[in-house]
């Protein structure tokens, strides 16, 4: 609910919306973040760019509800008539399907407004215009275009304004504080300075209300006056301040649908609405210390399933760990280096900041789903299904979507990455790359490090059914440990893994201009150069 402009920037009208931007402050999510993409421009000859309603255009036409009036053009000055506006909010609602059938006698059968009729007529959005009659060609006035938006949106404030007064208290509830903040609202709308041409209780005030409030009415698509802002509710409404009311209503939409976000340093996590009062959250943050000193391994946020934690505690089990989703850790390099060395099973990689900070999601090997009863498992089951869908499938992309500080990095751990990152990190392995040129070959001499991060910033993946081509290959051996890897020269992004009586394949599943075999064929000539063999390329 904060007021916009077509940049989606707060704007500055004259007593009423500054009054709306002090009075909604209270009233608006801490951290909302609202993100509005520009569509690719539609070209119509009649929109410039510096059009207060040229984002509306462009949404408009991305978004399906207005594809002009033909020759390029939008008619941004053409006034809208009833079957316009019941189309324009039909497509806007998605084109449901109404199983309304008749409507009224004079909206043909067939007629390109039909169903937009029929869908306004079911949702109670529009009455007619008395006798039977829709009238789809009569002219909307300003008054009637809101009215019918605000009646698409289920009218939101006619059940506070109709309730018995209420009065802050601090034993106040929920409900009473929605009431008290809507009847707030329309007391101070009825300043003389704010829509002196709207008159208390027209048809259409709580509509005007409603879109001061919310933004829907801007300076752009509203007048103002030395006397106050008018909102003109009699003059035809046209086509440009229609499809600008529907936009700012989108944008409204998106700031109560956004997440809410945690901040610590450059990562921003969200967290869905819907999952807002299912999910336990500790919040631990980011530690900054003086002197250069820092932390090699922080726990930033825990997140789990409230319900799960509620049932330990009933059971009097330890709550710590029960129905956690999942937990975002910051690591320096020199943490990352020794967790790549391991098995990683329950941590992915995947941001790093500027600072050269790793972030990871780790998510719980060992799930504690619980409930106090069995048949609450059952009962509660699809939801927790549902949450562990989010959290693996959409968290890591949402954080990198949000957090404008971080860049998505990816590392795997099969058994190679981690034999790779101990050559690299750990140093102290015993290893040897042999091909049939000159056997196998140490590689003590040489620095392997760029080698190796070459091979791990490939990302390798198990693959099935894979059978070893015929020809060369160069051997990583690592003889203490009976583990060896064969990178092929005929299938040159084609890795196996020999493990005692054991076999398996890998494949490169981040294709570059340098193969998997031609960095270990270049790691192995630049140890034979340093042992003064002569190379033959």
């Amino acid at each position: 609910m904060i007021v916009l402009n077509r940049k989606g920037k707060i704007i500055k009208m004259k007593n009423f919306f500054k009054l709306c931007a002090l009075f909604l402050t209270m009233t608006i999510c801490l951290n909302m973040t609202i993100f509005v993409s520009a569509a690719d421009s539609a070209d119509f000859i009649d929109v410039d760019e510096t059009d207060y309603f040229y984002a509306a255009t462009q949404w408009g036409i991305e978004a399906g509800i207005t594809y002009g009036v033909g020759e390029n053009r939008f008619e941004p000055m053409g006034e809208v008539t009833r079957a316009q506006l019941v189309t324009f909010l039909w497509r806007m609602a998605g084109e449901p399907t109404p199983t309304l059938i008749e409507t009224f006698t004079d909206v043909e059968t067939d007629s390109w407004y039909e169903t937009a009729v029929q869908w306004a007529v079911e949702k109670e959005i529009t009455f007619g215009t008395g006798d039977g009659m829709f009238s789809p060609d009569e002219i909307c006035d300003r008054a009637m275009c809101l009215t019918l938006l605000y009646r698409m949106m289920d009218s939101p404030f006619d059940e506070a304004a109709a309730a018995e007064p209420v009065e802050m208290s601090d034993d106040i509830t929920l409900e009473e504080l929605g009431i008290y903040m809507v009847q707030k609202m329309i007391e101070m709308f009825h300043d003389p300075a704010i829509f002196p041409d709207v008159q208390t209780d027209a048809y259409y005030e709580l509509a005007v209300v409603w879109g001061g409030m919310n933004g829907i009415l801007t300076d752009d698509n509203t007048g103002t006056m030395e006397e106050g802002v008018l909102f003109r509710p009699a003059d035809p409404c046209i086509r440009k301040e229609m499809i600008s009311f529907l936009y700012q209503t989108k944008l409204m939409q998106d700031a109560a649908n956004a997440p809410e976000t945690y901040e610590f340093g450059p990562i921003t996590i969200p967290i869905p609405k819907e999952y807002s009062d299912v999910l336990y959250r500790e919040i631990y943050g980011i530690n900054e210390y003086e002197d250069g000193y820092e932390e090699e391994e922080e726990t930033i946020i825990i997140i789990s399933e409230r319900a799960s934690r509620e049932a330990a505690e009933a059971i009097g089990e330890e709550s710590d760990g029960a129905g956690e989703l999942f937990r975002i850790v910051r690591v320096s390099e020199n943490r990352l280096h020794d967790l790549l060395c391991g098995d990683m099973s329950g941590i992915i990689v995947f941001a790093k900041d500027e600072s050269g900070k790793y972030y990871l999601f780790c998510h719980p090997t060992d799930v504690r789903y619980m409930r106090e009863t069995t048949e609450e498992m059952y009962k509660d089951q699809d939801l927790w299904t549902e949450l562990n869908n989010w959290a693996h499938k959409d968290v890591r992309d949402e954080i990198i979507k949000y957090s404008e500080g971080l860049s998505e990095v990816s590392f795997t751990n099969t058994l190679l990455d981690m034999y790779l990152a101990r050559i690299a990190y750990q140093k102290d392995i015993k290893y040897t790359i042999s091909t049939t040129e000159f056997g196998p070959l140490k590689s003590d001499s040489i620095d392997a490090l760029p080698y190796v991060e070459s091979l791990l910033d490939g990302n390798f993946v198990e693959v099935e059914d894979a059978e070893a081509p015929d020809g060369e290959y160069v051997v990583l051996n690592f003889p203490d440990d009976d583990v060896r890897f064969d990178f092929f020269k005929a299938d040159p992004n084609l890795v196996r893994e020999i493990r005692g009586d054991y076999e398996t394949f890998y494949e490169r599943s981040l294709h570059d201009d340098i193969s998997n075999t031609d960095v270990m064929q270049e790691w192995y000539y630049a140890i034979a150069e340093k042992e003064g063999k002569k190379i033959k390329r």
